[in-house]
């Protein structure tokens, strides 16, 4: 007689499925996934829901401690019938196919409200009907009586509800349950990060406004990433590289089984697997855009990775930003140059399986393979690496352009200063950052778009005005405050007669108009203080009876104006900034904030120079330096000296009750300020000033490869056999293949790997392409066309020459020994700098 055996698995696996890892947020994201894809089955079945939404309520905390209150999921989708709804709720079915939908209810949705709740009550209704079909599952219940049936009956539609289905858990989890805590810990996130997190995983369908999500009554925001436009861009060897890329692009087609989704053999009419007819043609369809975010981050950037307009990756950086090889060598491409990315993206990859969790796409797919080979290309995206010449993806040519930012300004598409003191941009303070994307967020005109943000870019290339103004007539050069030329009596500084018939352009300063004799002192009303000493002045007079000055003026030694004119930098800034005090405590923290003046600071009283000014309150230091001062620059005192006795001074005042203990002086503060607060960049280091030059005189190499290119093949010969055997292991050891030397030599890209002493010997035979442009925008050629004789060009030539060979000398010397004396040190790190201010981007 033949037997059967019950398969029916015991109640216990479905308690099981609920111990399986998720984070509350995803669990709710399962349950948001259900109605959308209720929105898109009945979209394709030609029956779509007017302005479609999803209300989720979410519990209070006081509620979950009572174990009380509900999370509830509802939508206005076409609803099911009896059938349709018995298949969704059990546990591994899904009806729906897989490739326009996220997943529709089956394993997702007994795992996530299983594990929110223990009781969950799903209801679900058509229009047509005057009815709801109504169950409950009760997971406790089910475990006990080891019965799987469960009770659907026909109740009364809720008021205002028509169709669509409500999803409600309830019944939290008690003590020694592995879920005991879950919904807490989903709720104590805050509502208002709950919506910005369904913002960002559902951004591509919230900004169409196609589908609406409200939690607790108030509508979840698309997140938007801060980009650059689409008519930004920079210069690169290889042309334009814009700031953004956009795509729409059918990569290939594969044919599936529209039941059991198996891949159909090309030619077969019928599924090898269920033998079914009904077979499928999928579009690999991947559309998106990849561009350059307006600021960089240690953490916020990466492409985000959305199937079916769900987010299942948020910032992808591995599968973009590191490359394995066939040998599972890993290369890390981005970042390298610091710890800082800004490349970033939306791409959506429809036709890519994911796990069943939704956690991430399944990775060793043929789908997911041919998606990155046309997104990031088969190589590394350094290109030096091998194979990257055939690298014409898009993340390629974006890390062509945007892999580093070494010029602030336009040539690296970064926001910045001009600094005076280095004669160079400087990157603007992460403080004006924030506000600048706060802005972004609040959609303000100009920073929404990116004018404002583009104005700083430009900044960066400006520099500032001198301190003489030249007359626009005779272009004598007066003061900056001169309001009429001393030569021809031009007016620099104007200002219209306040008189209405006349109206005359007049100098700023002037009390009397020139043209028509009125008065130029507003009527004043009550007595004024003067912004620079202080003193009070009667109503009737424009100028400070005291001092001098114009009414208006700002005290240039006042926290205001220096604010006004300066610019904060990060690197000398100290955020919340402790230290350990004599008696072993800790001083109380103090942000310290540095500004870098435009201007010189200048006494009132004395006239004299200032190096350093500071304001303090309680817990803040506000500093501002004038880094053209001739203590900085001649007499080389380092500003972080300079604000360390600043700093200093405000702890030790503030900690008096320690001045028993003899240790607890000046001198010790400034020092234990200036170890912790800055010593990595202050104190001498070999090896990192080694690395920095060594990418240094590469990127020299690079440049010498572009601007030889094929005539570079006469040089090699120039090679000794010692530098060659260096030039093959360089080579080797980058990825590169030694059988394309031949091709190297004839392109000039051998260049990249000749040891750094090849390039004195181009420079002592050919120094003239190093400069006017070539390396150094340093006028070379030029001289020959000026008024100097032969002789005195010559002379000046070799100056030039020999100035900048004693500095490349010092570098090559250093990486090449190994120097760790001080002294070789210094040499080094000044003539780095030196070469560094005339580098041409």
């Amino acid at each position: 007689m033949e037997k059967f055996f019950d398969f029916t698995p015991d109640p216990k696996v479905l308690i099981a499925l609920t111990h399986t890892p998720m984070l509350p947020l995803d669990a709710l994201c399962e349950l948001i996934d259900n109605a959308i894809d209720g929105f898109a089955a009945a979209r394709i079945q030609g029956i779509p829901t007017e302005k479609p939404i999803i209300v989720v309520d979410l519990p209070a905390r006081k509620d979950i401690v009572g174990n009380t209150g509900v999370l509830r999921v509802v939508d206005n989708g076409p609803g099911m019938t009896a059938e349709t709804a018995e298949k969704a709720i059990k546990a591994g079915f899904s009806g729906n196919n897989p490739y326009d939908s996220l997943g529709l209810f089956g394993m997702g949705f007994n795992i996530s409200t299983g594990k929110i709740g223990r009781v969950t009550r799903f209801r679900t209704a058509r229009k047509e009907d005057n009815f709801c079909t109504d169950t409950i599952i009760d997971l406790e219940k089910i475990n006990n009586t080891k019965n799987y049936r469960l009770p659907a009956i026909e109740s009364p539609k809720p008021d205002n509800f028509t169709n669509g289905t409500i999803i409600e858990v309830s019944n939290w989890w008690p003590e020694g349950n592995p879920n005991r805590g879950f919904i807490y810990k989903l709720v104590q996130y805050g509502l208002r990060q709950i919506r910005e997190e369904i913002g960002r995983r559902y951004s591509t369908i919230l900004q169409t406004r196609d589908i609406q999500i409200i939690i607790n009554s108030e509508k979840c925001e698309p997140f938007e990433h801060c980009t650059w436009g689409e008519n930004r861009f920079v210069e690169r060897r290889i042309g334009q590289i814009s700031a953004i890329y956009k795509f729409d692009q059918i990569i290939g087609n594969q044919s599936r089984c529209g039941k059991c989704t198996a891949l159909i053999p090309q030619g077969d009419a019928e599924c090898p697997s269920c033998h079914s007819t009904s077979i499928r043609t999928i579009e690999e369809h991947v559309k998106g855009w990849i561009g350059i975010q307006r600021f960089d981050s240690l953490t916020e950037y990466g492409i985000d990775l959305i199937r079916n307009g769900r987010a299942i990756r948020i910032a992808e950086k591995t599968a973009f930003f590191e490359f394995v090889d066939d040998l599972k060598k890993v290369t890390i491409d981005y970042p390298i140059d610091n710890q800082y990315g800004r490349i970033v993206g939306e791409v959506s990859l429809d036709f890519v399986p994911v796990d069943f969790l939704k956690q991430d796409f399944q990775r060793s797919s043929d789908e997911w393979q041919r998606a990155m080979r046309f997104l990031r290309g088969e190589s590394s995206l350094q290109p030096t690496k091998p194979n990257a010449e055939n690298n014409n993806s898009i993340v390629f040519k974006l890390y062509q352009g945007y892999r580093r930012v070494r010029t602030f300004g336009k040539a690296d598409m970064y926001m910045g200063y001009w600094d005076a003191d280095s004669n160079t941009a400087k990157r603007i303070s992460r403080d004006v950052e924030k506000d600048f994307y706060s802005k972004f967020k609040q959609k303000l005109p100009g920073y929404y778009d990116d004018s404002e943000w583009w104005k700083k870019v430009e900044e960066a290339d400006t520099k500032p005005i001198e301190a003489m103004v030249e007359c626009p007539t005779c272009s004598a050069q007066n003061l900056k405050e001169s309001d009429v030329c001393a030569v021809c009596g031009q007016i620099l500084r104007s200002k219209h007669c306040i008189s209405e018939s006349c109206g005359a352009i007049i100098p700023l300063s002037a009390q009397i108009c020139p043209i028509c004799g009125s008065s130029q002192v507003p009527i004043v009303q009550i007595p004024w203080t003067c912004g620079v000493c202080g003193t009070r002045n009667r109503s009737e007079l424009t100028i400070c009876s005291n001092c001098g000055q114009i009414k208006g003026t700002l005290n240039p030694l006042s926290l205001e104006y220096l604010q006004s004119v300066s610019n904060k930098d990060d690197s000398l800034s100290l955020n919340g900034f402790s230290i350990q005090m004599a008696d072993g405590s800790n001083s109380t923290p103090v942000n310290v904030n540095v500004y870098v003046s435009s201007e010189q600071i200048v006494s009132l009283r004395s006239g004299a120079k200032i190096p350093i000014i500071s304001f303090k309150t309680i817990g803040q230091i506000d500093i501002f330096i004038d880094k053209t001062h001739r203590m900085f620059r001649t007499c080389r005192v380092r500003p972080e000296e300079l604000i360390s006795s600043e700093i200093a001074m405000f702890i030790y005042d503030t900690n008096r009750n320690l001045n028993n203990y003899c240790e607890h002086n000046l001198s010790n503060l400034s020092w234990a300020i200036m170890e912790k607060g800055w010593i990595d960049q202050i104190e001498d280091n070999p090896e990192k000033l080694a690395t920095e030059i060594s990418s240094f005189l590469f990127q020299i190499k690079e440049r010498l490869s572009d601007i030889f290119g094929t005539d570079a093949d006469i040089l090699f010969e120039e090679l000794t056999t010692q530098q060659q055997r260096l030039l093959a292991d360089e080579i080797i050891t980058s990825g590169g293949e030694i059988a394309q030397l031949g091709e190297m030599r004839k392109t000039g890209e051998y260049l990249r790997y000749v040891p750094a002493d090849f390039i004195l010997n181009i420079f002592n035979q050919i120094p003239e392409k190093f400069f006017n442009g070539g390396i150094w925008d340093v006028d070379y050629g030029n001289v020959v066309n000026g008024p100097l004789g032969e002789e005195a060009v010559k002379h000046a030539q070799q100056r030039i020459k020999s100035t900048y060979e004693n500095c490349l000398e010092d570098l090559i010397m250093l990486i090449q020994y190994r120097m760790t004396e001080p002294i070789s040190i210094q040499r080094a790190k000044l003539s780095f700098e030196f070469l560094s201010k005339k580098w041409v981007v």
